[in-house]
């Protein structure tokens, strides 16, 4: 039960952040704001994995293929870091590329914690 309404939790989490806007509350403008934010998708992700595996619903070899895949995203993350630092459009470019990568990853993680 614990794992659902943690899997529902950062699932929800991520739609907050859409959703935010829709209803006027405010949403992450700045990169700092935007890098905190998907950050924080990396370590929903990395959760959400390890609910799932222990809960059953994906293998540990799927597991760790997504561990890898969050490892590489938050490695990204680091460099758009970098590289707005010179320039500011290219990592804003990264990184919402990025935030794209991992809502697609949190999204098949939601695929496999359905009933």
């Amino acid at each position: 039960m614990t794992a659902i309404i943690r899997n529902t939790f950062f699932s929800s989490l991520l739609a907050l952040f859409v959703g935010c806007a829709s209803i006027g509350l405010p949403v992450p403008e700045t990169f700092n704001q935007k890098l905190a934010v998907s950050l924080g998708a990396v370590t929903a992700v990395r959760e959400s994995t390890i609910t799932l595996l222990k809960a059953g619903k994906i293998s540990a070899d799927d597991a760790q293929n997504v561990q890898n895949q969050a490892n590489n995203l938050r490695t990204g993350l680091d460099i758009a870091r970098d590289i707005a630092r010179t320039d500011p459009k290219a990592g804003d470019a990264k990184l919402t590329a990025l935030h794209s990568a991992l809502n697609a990853l949190q999204t098949y993680l939601n695929t496999k914690g359905s009933p």
